[in-house]
């Protein structure tokens, strides 16, 4: 019997080992790698990442108006989650890819001793990292503007602390002028390019010129609340190297296929949500702006009034702007105008950010003294290159093919001609004045930043121009947001330090200003 009990305990060890000699192997799905190329998260955290509450922005900045649910623009929305921007490629869902952990997974690859090695192959280990931290703080740069203080310093650290506390936002833009200035210093432009780049396909001297160029932005942001490091790091910026043409501008290219395409692309195949809204039309159309007929598409009714006689006028008409659902569905489609065919078609670029902002920066910080240069130049350049950049695109576009009307660009006027810049420049609303001069910087940076809608709205709260008016349907009679509420999600999990957030920032509703915005 002990011999039979020795037998039986030998063979249950031998088939113990046998089915699990190879069961790591037969248990690992190929379709579900564990280890992710630098190079695919890259791209995924650029294309999950490039359009962080654009459209709510537009919306916010009144540059568009909602036909039919006029929710966002009434302000009748519920607190939002800020967790989905967090993931990474293993979290992502079809809906929300986020990106933040991926640029933390590169950071991390290309630092570990044990995998820097080989993913050098992907492009130098210090252009990987710095191509990340940049994108980490554009990114963070953005969270913090739509909510305030979030977790910051504590994130990303997966197992190692699932509660992180939130990070005042004051502190949160003094790190991400170092981070920005770290990895311009980290970048090696004579060692290979990064690879999975669709924003400079791997031009790190376009890194370089984009870190620095965020570095502005940030500056100006905090002109009101910290004048003296808003001046600091903008002429810091401009000593290591800023935008210096429509050529360098920051993008994220939009492919024709359905994973990589415009967002809105597919959202006007089937749906007419959004129209060039009333405020945006008006403000254009009293000053003779030619950018007008490239942001917006003529009306329905006036494109089969120009079908049947082509001496029939092409006309913009905006959409009222914060009006109930009701008054919004009397509407019709045809008496409204659309985004233009350059912002919604599959190839239309995500922009990320352009030249003429840069100009823009300088104008302010010149008129505020806080640089040399001249202001009125400035002002005007950038006004210039605002007029080239949305020329160039237009001329791309293929209007009689969308519209499936011939000789539509020369019948709607959609070519800015160098005369027409001229003209603009020189009426007296647009004319550059010292005394009026914050305000007309503000107004005309707002059209410049036409499809970029968290950066016009954060614009127009940290000027007050243009002057915006709240909805005339709001909800419960809410004004424009100046935030957007934590989500219920961080109450649930992480209740300590949401608690320590709204005690330090104040009550977590949209009418709370952030500290850049007092």
């Amino acid at each position: 019997m002990k011999n039979t009990k020795i037998y039986l305990l030998a063979v249950s060890m031998l088939m113990a080992g046998a089915c699990t000699e190879d069961f790591e192997s037969i248990n690992t799905n190929p379709n579900s790698p564990t280890e992710v190329p630098p190079s695919y998260l890259l791209t995924h955290a650029e294309r999950g990442l490039r359009e962080i509450f654009n459209t709510s922005g537009l919306l916010y900045a009144q540059m568009w108006s909602e036909t039919q649910y006029t929710n966002t623009s009434r302000y009748d929305v519920e607190p939002l989650d800020f967790s989905e921007y967090y993931r990474g490629t293993q979290l992502a869902t079809e809906t929300s890819n986020g990106g933040l952990y991926d640029l933390q997974e590169i950071i991390r690859l290309n630092t570990d001793e044990e995998t820097r090695e080989a993913v050098s192959a992907f492009g130098s280990n210090n252009n990987q990292i710095a191509v990340a931290r940049i994108l980490k703080a554009w990114t963070y740069h953005r969270l913090t503007d739509i909510w305030g203080d979030i977790p910051y310093s504590e994130a990303l650290k997966g197992r190692e602390n699932f509660l992180p506390s939130y990070d005042a936002q004051s502190d949160i833009y003094a790190d991400l002028i170092t981070e920005l200035d770290e990895a311009t210093a980290q970048i090696e432009e004579g060692a290979a390019g990064v690879e999975g780049d669709a924003i400079y396909s791997g031009d790190m001297a376009k890194w370089k010129l984009f870190a620095q160029s965020l570095k502005l932005r940030i500056g100006i942001r905090m002109s009101d609340v910290a004048p003296d490091a808003a001046q600091a790091a903008i002429t810091s910026a401009l000593s290591q190297g800023v935008f210096t043409s429509n050529a360098d501008n920051a993008y994220f290219q939009n492919l024709s296929d359905a994973a990589n395409d415009n967002q809105y692309y597919e959202h006007f195949l089937t749906r007419t949500d959004y129209a060039i809204s009333n405020v945006m039309d008006e403000y254009m159309s009293a000053i003779s702006d030619p950018r007008l007929n490239i942001y917006a598409s003529p009306t329905g009714g006036s494109l089969e009034a120009f079908t049947a006689d082509r001496s029939a006028e092409l006309v913009v008409e905006g959409m009222p702007y914060g009006v109930n659902q009701a008054t919004a569905g009397s509407i019709t489609n045809n008496s409204i105008s659309f985004p233009s065919a350059v912002v919604r078609s599959a190839t239309s670029p995500s922009l990320i950010m352009t030249y003429p902002e840069v100009l823009f920066i300088q104008a302010e910080a010149a008129a505020r003294g806080w640089i040399g240069g001249d202001a009125a130049t400035l002002y005007e350049q950038a006004i210039t290159a605002s007029m080239e950049f949305w020329n160039d695109q237009s001329m791309s576009t293929d209007y009689a093919a969308i519209y499936g009307v011939s000789g539509i660009e020369s019948s709607f006027d959609v070519a800015i001609t160098a005369e027409e810049i001229a003209t603009y420049l020189q009426q007296p609303a647009v004319a550059f004045t010292q005394a009026n001069a914050l305000q007309q910087i503000a107004e005309q940076k707002w059209v410049a930043l036409y499809m970029q809608g968290l950066e016009a709205w954060s614009e127009w709260r940290r000027t007050g121009y243009p002057e915006l008016q709240r909805a005339p349907d709001a909800f419960d009679g809410r004004e424009i947001p100046r935030r957007r509420g934590y989500g219920q999600i961080e109450f649930d999990l992480n209740q300590t330090n949401y608690e320590a957030a709204v005690a330090r920032q104040g009550p977590n509703t949209m009418s709370t200003r952030l500290w850049w915005d007092q």
